[in-house]
């Protein structure tokens, strides 16, 4: 009987099991699978959040009351061994509940929130990143900020060139952000980019009722989390180039493409495209060495770990390649990550003001699906792209972006897809 791996395993999928001695394009998964949790450790580690809830007027009546009661609620399935910390803002920021292990004088603290007035988001957040930052008792619990805005920020910092590089600064001191956008006015790109520099989670929602279960994901997420700061990079041999990276997301500067957080149970993949010349696949039934791909991540423990593969493929003639089957599950990533793609540039349409380009993107990548074997997952895309044509033939354009923004983070860092009201289930 199989059993699972008790540590992360990196490994390297092609669509096909061999390159073209004439030269090939060849679709790749790189995939780090994650042991799951009960292979890795019983107990898990304490959480220290600082929950971060918008009070501003736009948020007065039902969004306000969900805010507050899905707090109350995580408060509630909190252990003595963690800790949490509650702050609200508008123009100005309130420590509702200082850094301190659950209690029912939290719960009754959270009810007490009332709205206000403007949306001060990044002294908000920043309130919350200091109070994890400032206990020195913290250095075992996991550490995250939770974010949860309706609108624009309009006071204080307010620039994604602002305030990302705060944020980043807060990842590298193990603090991570994830961030919550309620409704149809808030600054997706503002909050898209704090999660990416947070190594958070990003969720868009409609239905304030969601907000319970978005929270309890959050837990659950940091009960699973083997890791911080995941991060992929390929080196490629002589004469072998990436000619696409499927996945909706930028290398750094220096190469490497950040992933988030490692969570038990889960598979954080990247699908590239190669592009291999002739002289590499020079002599027919060799074996050669295309790609090595290094991942990186930090431990629970603050510990720096890492992982190896190679890629090696052995050498065709150009006929007995062409007749090679490929592997679908190779395809329907590609297809799944390149659909992603497409939402970035639906969005770009939409900021140009081109609907007509928005419409051809989503429809794209539709049309596309066509080539991938039937699946639960690839069936979900479908509904999921569907609802955006909807979005667009209802002029519903801003909201559109929202959706599109938080599907295309997720699909790249192999995360679960959501509709536009925040359900993951269709």
């Amino acid at each position: 009987m199989e059993t699972s791996p008790s540590i992360p395993v990196l490994s390297t999928h092609p669509e096909r099991p061999a390159i073209s001695q004439g030269g090939c394009r060849l679709n790749v998964l790189l995939r780090l699978n994650a042991p799951p949790l009960v292979a890795t450790r019983s107990e898990r580690q304490p959480v220290a959040l600082s929950v971060v809830i918008d009070r501003s007027a736009s948020m007065a009546g039902a969004k306000l009351k969900a805010a507050c009661a899905a707090a109350q609620q995580l408060v509630r399935q909190l252990t003595p061994a963690d800790r949490i910390c509650v702050i609200s803002f508008d123009s100005e920021v309130r420590t509702v509940v200082p850094l301190s292990p659950p209690s029912e004088e939290a719960i009754t603290r959270i009810g007490r929130i009332r709205s206000g007035g403007q949306t001060a988001l990044f002294d908000g957040w920043g309130a919350g990143m200091e109070s994890l930052l400032q206990a020195e008792e913290l250095q075992h619990n996991q550490k995250r900020v939770l974010l949860l805005t309706d609108g624009q920020a309009n006071v204080g910092l307010c620039r994604r060139s602002e305030v990302a590089p705060w944020v980043g600064t807060a990842q590298e001191s193990a603090i991570s952000t994830s961030c919550i956008g309620l409704g149809e006015d808030y600054e997706e790109r503002l909050l898209i980019a704090m999660a990416e520099a947070g190594g958070g989670n990003l969720v868009h929602l409609t239905a304030p009722q969601q907000l319970e279960a978005i929270f309890q994901a959050e837990l659950e997420g940091l009960n699973l989390t083997l890791g911080r700061d995941l991060r992929l990079r390929v080196g490629l041999a002589e004469g072998v180039a990436v000619e696409r990276l499927y996945n909706p997301i930028d290398p750094t500067a220096d190469g490497w493409i950040p992933l988030g957080s490692l969570q038990a149970g889960t598979t954080p993949t990247l699908a590239l495209q190669l592009r291999i010349a002739p002289t590499v696949a020079a002599a027919a039934g060799a074996v050669r060495e295309l790609l090595q791909v290094e991942a990186r991540w930090f431990t629970t423990d603050g510990e720096p770990d890492q992982l190896q593969a190679l890629l090696r493929l052995p050498v065709v003639d150009p006929l007995t390649w062409e007749q090679l089957a490929s592997d679908p599950e190779v395809q329907r990533e590609v297809l799944l990550q390149e659909a992603g793609r497409q939402r970035q540039r639906a969005m770009e349409g939409i900021d140009q003001g081109d609907l007509f380009s928005t419409r051809g993107s989503v429809e794209a990548a539709l049309c596309s699906l066509e080539m991938a074997e039937a699946s639960p997952e690839v069936e979900k895309e479908r509904q999921l792209l569907h609802e955006l044509l909807d979005l667009i033939s209802s002029n519903k354009v801003s909201l559109a972006r929202k959706v599109m923004g938080t599907q295309a983070f997720n699909r790249a860092r192999s995360r679960k897809l959501r509709n536009q009201e925040g359900s993951d289930a269709l």
